[in-house]
């Protein structure tokens, strides 16, 4: 299975969202001497700091005045390393992603151990696709913060990107014992597992994430694919009902509900959802080809509208396509077409399959041996 795809995730606003702003606003220092007595008429109210009062602005929509906040008071302050870090925050917030950068690493320049400031720099990096200098980023938060959860998940970002999946499922591991309520890590160490071949962690993992999150489509349909990978048909067949009552028109879905129907004993119900996506993604091969698996299984081959004639337009869309030619060896032979059966198989041998595959259709032959 190939690795998941570590797209961009805006998790790590999480620590240059606006309340991050404020938590880098310094305390002021109690003053000692008695506070001067204010005049009667004077009801002005002390002005909030800079990274206060652009966080307010920003939070307000008024990002742009937000940042000349900032640069009036880096005019003032120009070394104050949050400054730098609240100015690339609204940066960022106005489209200029390398603008933002820039300021982040005038931050770190001043404070090395900034890791909010890296954190932000490498997921700017590696939503441009660089892979590399993003995950040196991201070693620095860490290596600044070994707690910092998000930093985890997000080098394990980086790595999948550079193809190394045992660090990033070390990475993501490590982020989950630091944060284990967190769904995105959850989903994503899922992903892992399960393109390493961890199936039974996968489905534990999974199971975690859709109890933390229920009414998240795309978790819920995860977890139901691995139930299938497991023969867990029953629940699979729950779950992917699951994820239709949230996104009705999530096709991975309908064909998981129509594949376990399938595998229940119901393929007259699986004819339902699978003529639905055969209307709605009629140039899907895999469509095709399970509509001839359920009709095989009802024993209905002859016709445009039978099992084999399924079979043939999967084969249409795609001549390579393993399960349609294995399944119409298979209904063939069970139906005792021997001679069209074998043909089929020949013609399956002619496009040099995986040993796998072929091994597979050989086997639906067995009817007619």
């Amino acid at each position: 299975m190939p690795l998941p795809s570590p797209c961009l995730s805006r998790r790590w606003l999480a620590l240059v969202h606006l309340t991050s702003l404020l938590a880098c606003t310094p305390r002021s220092q109690p003053d000692a001497r008695p506070p001067e007595p204010a005049a009667e008429d004077d009801e002005r109210l002390p002005e909030k700091p800079p990274i206060e009062r652009s966080a307010e602005l920003m939070t307000g929509g008024q990002t742009a005045a937000a940042l000349a906040v900032l640069d009036e008071a880096l005019a003032k302050k120009p070394d104050d390393p949050e400054l730098h870090y609240a100015r690339g925050i609204a940066l960022e917030q106005l489209g200029r992603p390398q603008d933002a950068v820039a300021a982040w690493q005038e931050a770190v320049k001043r404070k090395p151990d900034f890791y909010p400031a890296h954190n932000g720099i490498g997921a700017i990096q590696l939503d441009a696709g660089q892979a590399e200098p993003a995950a040196r980023a991201f070693e620095a938060a860490i290596a600044a913060k070994p707690d910092f959860a998000d930093a985890h998940y997000n080098l394990a970002r980086a790595l999948l990107a550079l193809g190394q999946a045992e660090r990033a499922q070390a990475e993501l591991e490590a982020a989950n014992r630091l944060a284990p309520e967190d769904v995105d890590v959850l989903a994503l160490l899922t992903d892992v597992y399960r393109a390493v071949g961890r199936v039974d962690e996968a489905l534990a993992t999974a199971k975690v994430a859709a109890q933390r999150a229920p009414e998240d489509p795309q978790i819920r349909r995860t977890y139901a694919h691995l139930l299938m990978e497991k023969d867990q048909h029953a629940l699979a067949h729950a779950e992917f009902t699951a994820t239709l009552q949230r996104k009705p028109d999530d096709v991975d879905a309908k064909l998981g509900l129509a594949r376990a129907l399938i595998k229940l004993d119901r393929a007259e119900e699986a004819l339902v959802p699978l003529a639905d996506l055969a209307a709605r993604v009629p140039d899907q091969a895999i469509v095709w080809s399970e509509w001839g698996a359920a009709l095989a299984k009802l024993g209905r081959l002859a016709g445009p509208e039978g099992a084999v004639g399924k079979l043939d337009r999967a084969l249409q869309l795609k001549p390579d396509l393993a399960s349609a030619h294995i399944r119409k060896i298979g209904a063939l032979a069970g139906n005792k077409q021997c001679k069209p059966a074998r043909d089929a198989l020949k013609a399956f041998t002619a496009r040099k399959p995986k040993p796998e595959a072929l091994a597979q259709a050989q086997a639906a032959l067995a009817g007619c041996k």
